[in-house]
């Protein structure tokens, strides 16, 4: 019997001048499985999931785009969120499948910096395409007057200028001088 022991959390109080560490342990007991099957369960896990959002987004996506009473602003930017979450759900998910499977063709001296302008990227997309919902939201009821906030080239401007921001935001990581340590 294998037995591991990890440290789950840990919280340092004081009373006076003494301080005290409080870790809290749990003991994992692995008769079974080794790590490298642990790990393996959790990326099909994870790649079960990633692919039901994938799904998920493109079943929410799809009467936004053919159904023609769905072709207002607010759906619009709705279908933009839906286009977000399948690009970085496909994303992570092909990323967890390559870095578990296939690790040395992943991670090489050229590819580093792009994955982690990627990654960045990515995931803000899906934050700032919230962030554009809300925002034009906002514009909406604050400005009730003004027929612009609520036309379809507006929707078309604020999802342009969040693509477009979030893109160069992090283009800099590209032409960093990180060192690869290998």
């Amino acid at each position: 019997m294998v037995k591991y022991t990890y440290i789950v959390s840990s919280s340092i109080f004081s009373r006076g001048k003494s301080h005290y560490i409080i870790c809290f342990f749990l003991d994992l007991h692995i008769d079974i499985m080794d790590q490298k099957e642990i790990v393996t369960i959790i990326t099909i896990a994870l790649i079960i999931t990633l692919g039901l959002i994938s799904i998920g987004s493109c079943l929410y996506a799809i009467p936004l785009c053919f159904i023609r009473q769905f072709h207002k602003p607010t759906h619009l930017l709705t279908l933009n969120v839906c286009i977000a979450a399948f690009i970085c759900s496909t994303y992570w998910c092909i990323f967890y499948i390559m870095n578990t499977y296939y690790p040395l063709i992943l991670w090489n001296l050229q590819s580093c910096l792009p994955i982690v302008y990627f990654q960045n990227m990515i995931n803000c997309q899906v934050l700032y395409a919230f962030c554009i919902v809300s925002f034009n939201r906002l514009l909406t009821i604050v400005y009730t007057n003004k027929a612009l906030f609520r036309t379809k080239r507006w929707a078309g401007v604020c999802v342009s200028v969040q693509w477009i921001i979030v893109a160069l935001i992090f283009f800099p990581i590209l032409f960093s001088n990180a060192e690869v340590i290998s």
